[in-house]
């Protein structure tokens, strides 16, 4: 477990897209409150289509991104998901599983809401913006490149 002068705070402020812009303490915060879980390689971590309402962040390995037996997506070190369930309470877009061995950060929806200061919310849901405008583009970019446009 980390403690809360661990340098490897200050590494996951800068490497993990969630968590820029936050300072060290905060992140001791939010990373205490949350849960880590190790996926084993070809493990599910979720099904397309099924309801959840936590997101994970990838705090080591790599995890496919599917759509049925098709993968479209690999995600990797630093690169969270499941953040439009958490925030939408929409089904999966996806299904998602470790294809290597993989350490993820758990964070749901409960502990989300009742963790974060307004400063802290406001900089993850920022965070998350960002980070839900990136994937939307990379998909907007393979629709094109599909079209042969």
């Amino acid at each position: 477990m980390m403690q809360p002068d661990d340098p490897r705070l200050e590494q996951m402020v800068k490497t993990i897209d969630i968590f820029n812009g936050l300072n060290p303490g905060d992140v001791y915060r939010i990373y205490a409150k949350g849960m880590t879980h190790m996926a084993l390689k070809d493990q599910l971590i979720f099904h397309k289509d099924t309801v959840g309402n936590n997101m994970f962040v990838i705090l080591g390995g790599k995890v496919g991104v599917f759509d049925g037996a098709k993968q479209i997506a690999t995600l990797n070190v630093g690169e969270s998901f499941g953040e439009m369930s958490l925030l939408t309470g929409e089904p999966r877009s996806a299904t998602i599983k470790a294809v290597e061995d993989t350490m993820l950060f758990v964070l749901d929806e409960r502990i989300f809401q009742k963790l974060l200061t307004k400063r802290v919310a406001v900089q993850m849901l920022m965070n998350m913006s960002r980070m839900l405008g990136k994937k939307l583009k990379g998909a907007n970019m393979k629709i094109r490149e599909l079209e042969g446009r």
